[in-house]
């Protein structure tokens, strides 16, 4: 999702057409796609009108209007919706949100429903801020269906300062994340999807983390499956991660955590019917129901890939070389594949290291951590108290030398 506001275009739903005959234009552009609508018949105020209107849009939003035009006539009928009193606005703007969102049309249409979306939250009043947050969602769910959440014009960052603006409700919030995260992930943006997953994961406290678990589970497997992530230490400090302690999926996240290959083989080993077998992961992510299905909904190979990386990072760690022998051992790895692992490795930037032949060893310039545990942290300030004590005595020496030569 883009960062950028559309200023621009919000100003483009205001209309300087009196409100009866921007009303003609709406009835007859919608009587000319197969409306049979006559607001000559509806007695009662703009909102009542509007209301017959809003019900109708499902009978002429469609692929055969141009998106250009549909786009148009959608900002016609929200400019209207503006012009009702503030009293009554509330549920005609949920109506609206609501018939843009189920309408039938193609996925090329889904960008052009995420800007009228994104207009409405910026121009219905301050105040409402529970139908803002229906609005949202609405958006987030017609993204997730029409797979293009990286069309909207709202970033992660700017809903999150909706929701803390909004104080919006926890729970509501959990369903806003989850929602993210599904239109994410269907939209193939894993870094995004992941993003949510672990701000959904944030929302629960010791006391509500069971009710997390699918979620918790969804998202140590996406960190697994993802291969751009290799540190996963942040993860075990979650409530709700904590609960699947002693569970399967828990002790495979130790593993990429903290574990070597061999760990892994061996869990392979004790797990492997429900490593290999091929239920679906796209029933559990998004049925209604969130139940659990025996496939752990990781691959073998992509499993022992990422782990040898992971092991060579970690034999890596404080050693200025790491022989082939050792890469043939720990990483199972033959000699004639060794330069190419290697060269796997450094594309993940987890290290940075060159290979010397003739010595059958790898120079390590440096690497990342694996896991920053507190004696790390200790470590951290140790360095940066020798590092201040440093910096003190070469400024009390630069100020010796300063008054001697006065």
């Amino acid at each position: 999702m883009k960062e950028d506001i559309p200023t621009s275009c919000v100003a483009a739903v205001f209309s300087d057409i009196e409100p009866d005959a921007q009303l003609k234009d709406i009835e007859k552009f919608m009587r000319d796609h197969g409306s049979a609508i006559n607001l000559d018949n509806i007695a009662g105020e703009l909102e009542d009108k509007l209301k017959s209107i809003i019900t109708d849009l499902k009978n002429i939003i469609g692929e055969s209007i141009p998106e250009g035009e549909m786009e148009m006539f959608l900002n016609s009928v929200m400019s209207l919706i503006l012009l009702i009193p503030e009293d009554k606005i509330n549920k005609p703007i949920v109506e609206f949100a609501e018939a843009i969102t189920s309408a039938n049309v193609p996925e090329k249409y889904g960008p052009m429903q995420l800007r009228v979306l994104t207009n409405l939250i910026y121009v219905v009043p301050e105040r409402i801020t529970a139908e803002k947050y229906q609005i949202l969602l609405n958006l987030i769910k017609c993204a997730r269906d029409h797979r293009c959440i990286n069309a909207a014009s709202v970033g992660i960052n700017q809903v999150k300062k909706w929701i803390s603006d909004w104080k919006v409700p926890t729970e509501q919030v959990q369903e806003l994340y989850r929602s993210m995260h599904e239109a994410y992930t269907v939209a193939g943006d894993s870094a995004n999807a992941l993003q949510m997953s672990l701000e959904l994961l944030g929302t629960y406290t010791k006391e509500t983390a069971l009710k997390a678990r699918a979620d918790a589970e969804k998202c140590i497997i996406t960190s697994i499956n993802d291969p751009n992530v290799f540190v996963m230490d942040h993860l075990l400090l979650l409530e709700p991660v904590k609960v699947l302690e002693g569970g399967t999926i828990h002790k495979l996240l130790n593993i990429f955590v903290s574990g070597r290959l061999q760990d892994y083989l061996d869990f392979y080993a004790a797990q492997k019917t429900a490593i290999e077998s091929q239920g679906t992961l796209d029933h559990f992510f998004f049925s209604k129901e969130r139940l659990w299905i025996p496939n752990l909904g990781v691959k073998h190979d992509r499993n022992v890939a990422k782990m040898r990386v992971l092991t060579f990072l970690q034999s890596a760690e404080n050693q200025k070389e790491v022989t082939f022998d050792t890469i043939e051992k720990e990483m199972q790895i033959p000699t004639d594949e060794i330069e190419s692992f290697i060269i796997e490795a450094v594309r993940t930037k987890m290290i940075r290291c060159k290979i010397d032949h003739l010595a059958r060893k790898v120079i390590i310039d440096s690497t990342v951590q694996r896991t920053f545990t507190k004696q790390h942290w200790v470590s951290l300030k140790e360095k940066l108290e020798a590092w201040k004590a440093n910096l003190n005595m070469i400024n009390n020496n630069l100020k010796t030398i300063v008054g001697t030569s006065k």
